[in-house]
C-alpha cells in the first residue's frame, strides 16, 4: 500500500563533448593545417560548419534542456508526493466529519429509543443491537467512527471498506485508503462482534498509521461511534505477511489495526492487537463528557 521509494530521477546529462566550443576549434584549426583553404579571395574556408549541421545541434540541444526540465520536474513531484497526499487526506477527512455528523444525528432517534426500551437489558446488548442496525445503513466509504489514540496523537474518522471478495483484495480499499483508515467490511463494526480490523496507511495520505509501531501494552485506545464508546487496550504487536488474513478471523481480540511494513515498503503487515475495555451506550458516554476521553 505504500510506494518502495520516494526518490525522484535527477536530471539529464550534459550534452556531449562533441558540441562543445572548444571541440570545434579544433576541427576549424586542423582544416587549416591541412591547407584546405579555398583560393580567389572569397574568404570562405572548407572547415566551416555547414548551415544544417549547425541546426540540427542546436536542435538538439533544445531538446535536451527540455528532457531535463521535464525529469527534474519529474523528480520534484515525486519527492513532494508524501506532502501532496497529506493534502488530499486532510480535505477528505473534513468531508467525511461533515457526513459523520448528518449520520450521527440520523441514527440518533434509533439509539434514544433503544436506551429508554432496554428495561433490564445488559449494556453489551444494546450496543450490539443498536451496532447491527448501524451496519445496515453504512456503505463503502461512509464514515463508521472516530478512532483516536493519544499516546501517538492520532484522532482519524474510519470509513467503511468494499464488501465480500473486495474486502480481502488489496486494491479493494485502495482509493479509500487515501482519505483515511478503513474499516475490513469483512468483520463486524464495534460491538457487534469481534474483531474491529482496521487498515491505515504508514507513510502517504497523512500517515494515519506512521506510529502504530510505537504502541505498547497497555496503551489505550478509543473508538466513537453514532451509538456507543469504546476503549481498548493493547496487548501485542505482530508481523506477519500480506497473505495471512488469517488475522481478521481472529476472535481472541476485540480490535486489530494493520498497516504495512517496514517503512517505506509492503513487503509484510505490521498487526496491533487489543482487547475491548469498555463499551457505553452513547447515551451515558455523552452524558458522562461529552468532550473528554472517558
Amino acid at each position: 500500500m505504500e510506494p518502495t521509494s520516494d526518490k525522484g530521477p535527477g536530471p539529464a546529462p550534459a550534452a556531449g563533448a562533441e558540441n562543445s566550443p572548444g571541440c570545434d576549434a579544433t576541427t576549424r584549426g586542423s582544416a587549416m593545417l591541412g591547407g584546405d583553404a579555398t583560393s580567389g579571395g572569397d574568404g570562405a574556408s572548407a572547415g566551416t560548419t555547414p548551415p544544417t549541421e549547425s541546426r540540427a545541434r542546436g536542435a538538439s540541444k533544445r531538446w535536451s534542456r527540455r528532457l531535463g526540465d521535464v525529469l527534474l520536474i519529474a523528480g520534484g513531484l515525486l519527492l513532494a508526493y508524501p506532502f501532496w497526499s497529506a493534502g488530499i487526506a486532510q480535505v477528505q477527512q473534513g468531508r467525511l466529519s461533515t457526513a459523520y455528523q448528518t449520520s450521527s444525528a440520523a441514527f440518533a432517534p434509533v439509539v434514544a429509543k433503544a436506551d429508554a426500551r432496554k428495561h433490564g437489558v445488559p449494556p453489551a446488548e444494546v450496543v450490539r443491537r443498536l451496532a447491527v442496525l448501524y451496519a445496515q445503513r453504512v456503505h463503502a466509504g461512509d464514515p463508521v467512527g472516530r478512532l483516536r489514540i493519544p499516546s501517538i496523537g492520532l484522532d482519524r474518522l474510519v470509513q467503511q471498506g468494499a464488501g465480500g471478495r473486495a474486502g480481502l483484495d488489496p486494491a479493494g480499499d485502495h482509493g479509500l485508503l487515501q482519505s483515511g483508515p478503513v474499516h475490513y467490511a469483512v468483520t463486524p463494526l464495534p460491538g457487534a462482534g469481534t474483531p474491529f480490523a482496521v487498515a491505515g496507511h504508514r507513510t502517504t495520505f497523512g500517515a494515519p498509521f506512521n506510529r502504530l509501531g510505537d504502541l505498547r501494552p497497555g496503551d489505550a485506545i478509543y473508538v466513537d461511534t453514532p451509538y456507543a464508546r469504546f476503549r481498548y487496550t493493547v496487548v501485542k504487536t505482530t508481523v506477519v505477511l500480506p497473505t495471512d488474513v488469517g488475522v481478521l478471523n481472529d476472535r481472541g481480540y476485540a480490535l486489530v489495526l494493520t498497516t504495512c511494513t517496514p517503512m517505506y515498503s509492503a513487503s509484510h503487515r505490521m498487526i496491533v492487537w487489543a482487547r475491548l475495555e469498555r463499551a457505553t451506550p452513547l447515551k451515558k458516554a455523552v452524558a458522562r463528557s461529552s468532550s473528554v476521553l472517558p
